[in-house]
C-alpha cells in the first residue's frame, strides 16, 4: 500500500513538472516582439493616444510639469501616473489557449481600446486592450500586427486592467478650477449679485503690495493686507467634486440663467482669465437639526466655468476660503 502511494506521488510530481516545462517552453517559443507590451522608460513618453470602437478618443501630451488632454484641458495627474505605471509594469500572465484564440481575437475586434505610445515623434508601441478573463484576474490584450493574444497582468495586483485604458474625456480632466500660485495672480474680482455692496476687487502689485476696491470701484485706503495675502493664497488649489453629466440641456440652461451666488474672476500675470460662477443647489428633501426642510443644500453647490460649458458639483468645504465679501478685508478696529 505504501509502495503504491509513493508511486502515485511520484507520477503526480512528474506530471506537474512536465506541465511546467510544457507551458514554459510554449511561452518562450513565442517571439519576444509578439509579447513585448511594457515600456521600460516611461519618463521619455511624450504622447499617449487612446481610441475605442465607438471612436471616442483621448490624446495626452506631456508638457513641462503637466499633461494636456485633447489640446484643450489639463489631465488629472493621478490617473496619468496610474496609466504610466501600468504601461511600465504590465506583463504576460499566460498566452491565450489555442482553442480560445480566435474567439478572443473576434472579441477584441468588436470591443477593445487601442493605445499608441510615443517617444518624441516616434510611435514605439501599439496594442489593443480587451475585457477581463472569467476570474477577473487577467486582461486580454493584443499587440499591433500580431495574431497572438495574451492574458496580461501586473504582478502583485489582483484584478483586471481594462478600466485604466478609458476614453471618457471628463474622467481624464483635472478637477482643478483654480491652480494659481500667489505670485502668478494679477487680480481677483468677486461679484455677489444678491448683495452688490459686498463685491470687491483685489490687485496684486507684487512685493507684498496690494490694492482693494469696493463694489463702486472706489479704492480702499485702509484694509487688512494679511487677510488679502491669505485670501489670494487659497487659489493655489480649488477643485470641484464631479461633473454634472446626467442633466438635459434645458435644466442646465435654467441653472446658468438663474442668479449666481458668486462670480469669481481671476486674471494671472500672463493675461489669462478664469471665471467661475457658483449657484445654490436645492436641498432636495434635506432637513436641519430641528426637522425643518432646507431650501438649499448646506454642503454642496453648483459651479459653472469654461465659458458656461462645464457644470459641476462643488463642496462649500473646498470653496469657502474664496467665498468672501468686502467686509472680510477691512481693518479690524
Amino acid at each position: 500500500m505504501k509502495k503504491n502511494r509513493k508511486t502515485i506521488i511520484i507520477v503526480i510530481a512528474l506530471f506537474v513538472i512536465a506541465l511546467f516545462f510544457y507551458f514554459t517552453n510554449s511561452y518562450s517559443s513565442i517571439k519576444k516582439e509578439l509579447r513585448d507590451f511594457a515600456v521600460e522608460d516611461t519618463a521619455s513618453i511624450s504622447k499617449i493616444f487612446l481610441v475605442d470602437k465607438e471612436n471616442k478618443q483621448v490624446t495626452l501630451v506631456r508638457e513641462n510639469n503637466h499633461w494636456t488632454l485633447n489640446k484643450e484641458y489639463i489631465a488629472r495627474r493621478d490617473i496619468i501616473n496610474l496609466l504610466l505605471k501600468t504601461i511600465n509594469r504590465i506583463g504576460v500572465k499566460s498566452p491565450v489557449s489555442k482553442a480560445a484564440e480566435q474567439n478572443i481575437i473576434k472579441n477584441l475586434a468588436v470591443k477593445s481600446t487601442k493605445i499608441e505610445i510615443y517617444q518624441g515623434e516616434d510611435l514605439i508601441k501599439t496594442y489593443y486592450v480587451g475585457g477581463p478573463t472569467q476570474n477577473q484576474y487577467g486582461t486580454y490584450m493584443l499587440l499591433e500586427n500580431s495574431s497572438k493574444p495574451f492574458i496580461m497582468e501586473i504582478q502583485g495586483f489582483r484584478g483586471y486592467l481594462s478600466t485604466r485604458y478609458f476614453t471618457n474625456v471628463n474622467d481624464w480632466r483635472s478637477q482643478e478650477i483654480f491652480n494659481n500660485s500667489f505670485n502668478s495672480i494679477s487680480s481677483v474680482s468677486v461679484n455677489i449679485p444678491s448683495k452688490e455692496n459686498a463685491s470687491f476687487k483685489i490687485l496684486n502689485l507684487g512685493n507684498n503690495s496690494f490694492e482693494l476696491y469696493d463694489f463702486k470701484n472706489n479704492k480702499v485706503l485702509n484694509f487688512d493686507t494679511l487677510s488679502v495675502k491669505k485670501y489670494l493664497s487659497h487659489f493655489k488649489r480649488i477643485c470641484f467634486n464631479k461633473f454634472y453629466t446626467n442633466i438635459d440641456k434645458n435644466e442646465k440652461d435654467s441653472i446658468i440663467a438663474s442668479q449666481a451666488a458668486y462670480i469669481i474672476t481671476l486674471k494671472d500675470i500672463n493675461g489669462n482669465t478664469k471665471e467661475v460662477k457658483t449657484y445654490n443647489k436645492p436641498g432636495e428633501g434635506q432637513i436641519d437639526k430641528q426637522g425643518n426642510k432646507l431650501k438649499y443644500d448646506p454642503d454642496n453647490m453648483y459651479a459653472v466655468f469654461n465659458k458656461n460649458k462645464d457644470l459641476v458639483f462643488a463642496q462649500y468645504y473646498v470653496f469657502d476660503p474664496i467665498l468672501k465679501n468686502f467686509n472680510y478685508f477691512l481693518t479690524k478696529k
